[in-house]
This record gives C-alpha cells, structure tokens and sequence, in this order.
C-alpha cells in the first residue's frame, strides 16, 4: 500500500514537472496581418537589409537571411539586397530588376545572451513588401515573439522569425 502512494505522487510529481517544462520551453508570438495580398510565387523578391538593433551586431543581416529561407522554402526566388535598409534608399535601377522589394524593420530585438538569466530572447519585427515599380504596399506583417525563459542556450531572436512568417507566407504566396 505504501508502495502505491509513494509511486503515485512520484506520478504526479513527474507529470508537474513535464508540464512546466514544456511550459517553460515553448515559445509565444502575436501577429499582426493586414488585408491578405495574393502575390506570386514566380514573381521576383529582393529584401532590404535593415540597421542592426542597437547593441546588437549582426541582427540586420542574420533578420534578413532568416526572411530569405523562409520565401524561398515557399518556392521563391529571393535575393538579398545588402547595401540598401529599407525601399526608399533602393535605387530605381536595383528596383527594375524585381517585382517585389521585402523590407524588414527590426523594432526590437533583445538577445539574452545570458541564457541562465531566466530572461527570454524578444523580437518585434515589421515586414513590409512593396511592389518594387510602384511602391505600392503589397503587405505588412509584424510579428512580436518572446522565446521561453529557459532556452539553455538554443535559442536567439532570430529563432522567432521562422514560424510565424511560414504560416504568413503559405497564405499570400502562390
């Protein structure tokens, strides 16, 4: 019987556990979706650069590469456009040569490098793309992400880009 009761609570004291764990692992972000465009997937896409977020190097660039994986796992030829942070300063010429200019704007991102701090990674990310002939917004999708509070490690800002812009691109790009 006091086998029982013992092998009962170690039950539940597992389960409890499991469930903060998985709790404390996950990640969690809101989107923001405008009117849902219809772009194509044969058209061409350029993405803008944008500044680094202060104090954080490199996040311009590794923002717009994880942008460039994510169209291009939706079937579309995606390049980057590494001198220019944002349509406007894209020059005329560059904008002839695509169909759609894909302009990322970091708004926050805090990278917790200190991952044992507790404190999860963040990201608030606007991305707009304009018809690269017209400037015309095509789309505006933000995403806003927090990473778990135990990332041990595995995790960056970066991270939070993926999901999010999988499931915004699978509706628009066909």
């Amino acid at each position: 019987m006091k086998n029982i009761i013992i092998e009962k609570i170690f039950q539940v004291a597992i389960t409890a556990c499991a469930a903060l764990l998985i709790n404390c692992t996950s990640t969690a972000y809101r989107v923001m979706e405008g009117e849902l465009a219809q772009l194509s997937k044969s058209a061409s896409y350029a993405i803008t650069v944008p500044a680094d977020y202060p104090d954080e190097s490199n996040s311009g660039k590794t923002t717009s590469m994880e942008i460039q994986k994510v169209l291009t796992g939706c079937g579309v030829n995606a390049s980057l456009l590494n001198s220019f942070t944002d349509y406007e300063s894209v020059p005329q010429e560059t904008r002839a040569k695509y169909d759609y200019i894909v302009e990322p704007k970091i708004t926050h991102w805090e990278d917790n490098v200190a991952t044992w701090s507790g404190k999860p990674d963040k990201l608030l990310l606007v991305i707009t793309i304009y018809e690269a002939k017209t400037a015309k917004v095509m789309d505006t999708f933000t995403i806003d992400a927090e990473s778990s509070s135990i990332v041990f490690g595995v995790d960056d800002p970066v991270d939070l880009i993926k999901e999010p812009s999988i499931v915004h691109y699978d509706k628009i790009i066909k």
